[in-house]
């Protein structure tokens, strides 16, 4: 009889085996979630290492551009009195030549072209450079030819709800390019995205011929931080001089 009280039932035996699969079922359960959590812990890990690496070389690209910029914009900013002597001859005008050379040669080995095509024009001209007040008539009397790249001179920025301002600034400027005789030619423009104005000397045109004049423009004062900036699709305010002492009903 004690034997057989000892003895568990069917139904005891039903009870532990359940509650065994029931626990390796939870056990189980739990192994494969921490699993899948560290599975997608490692590939949320190397996501993020990857758009980190991306956002580095995102970096180093945009500081080799800003790089590459401030390059061309030093090369050509040291060339800009060369230029005028290239289709000149003596001794001296052979050393520019030279020099607009090897810095259009160092420029284009970096993938900027742009000073060995500016030069390449001027050669084709078949006449010395004209001064910049004299090109400035050569081109309003020349059928307009917009650029493929439009870029801008920039002299001045000030805030949108200042044209009066902006058109003071303009008046001075022109007169100051005509006192160092820079081409005669200074705009007000607004811009899209911040919707402020900018005075800009003379029209559109391309990227190169932008920074040469810009690098003239600081190197005669006519502004110290003169700069050329891509036309944005920018509207066309005014072109200078403007009545003095009055204010558009806009900046009102």
């Amino acid at each position: 009889m004690s034997a057989e009280a000892k003895k568990p039932s069917s139904f005891e035996a039903v009870i532990a085996a359940f509650a065994f699969v029931v626990s390796f079922a939870f056990a189980y359960g739990y192994w494969r979630l921490a699993t899948r959590q560290n599975e997608q812990d490692a590939r949320f890990e190397q996501r993020r290492d990857e758009l980190q690496r991306s956002l580095f070389r995102l970096q180093a690209d945009l500081e080799s551009g800003r790089a590459a910029d401030n390059l061309e914009l030093q090369v050509i900013t040291l060339v800009a009195p060369h230029l005028s002597r290239l289709r000149e001859s003596g001794r001296e005008a052979m050393a520019s030549q030279r020099i607009v050379d090897a810095a259009a040669e160092l420029l284009a080995a970096r993938g900027r072209p742009g000073l060995r095509q500016m030069a390449e024009k001027i050669r084709e001209r078949g006449a010395p450079v004209e001064t910049p007040d004299a090109q400035a008539r050569i081109d309003a009397a020349a059928p307009a030819k917009a650029p493929s790249n439009p870029w801008l001179v920039l002299l001045a920025t000030l805030p949108g709800t200042h044209l009066g301002a902006a058109e003071e600034v303009a008046n001075e400027k022109l007169r100051t390019a005509k006192d160092v005789g820079m081409m005669p030619l200074v705009s007000i423009y607004k811009t899209k995205l911040k919707g402020r104005y900018v005075v800009a000397l003379g029209k559109p045109t391309e990227r190169s011929d932008a920074l040469v004049t810009a690098a003239q423009a600081r190197q005669k004062n006519l502004a110290a931080d003169a700069f050329a900036e891509p036309d944005g699709g920018w509207e066309l305010t005014g072109t200078a001089p403007f009545p003095s002492g009055t204010r558009s009903a806009s900046a009102k």
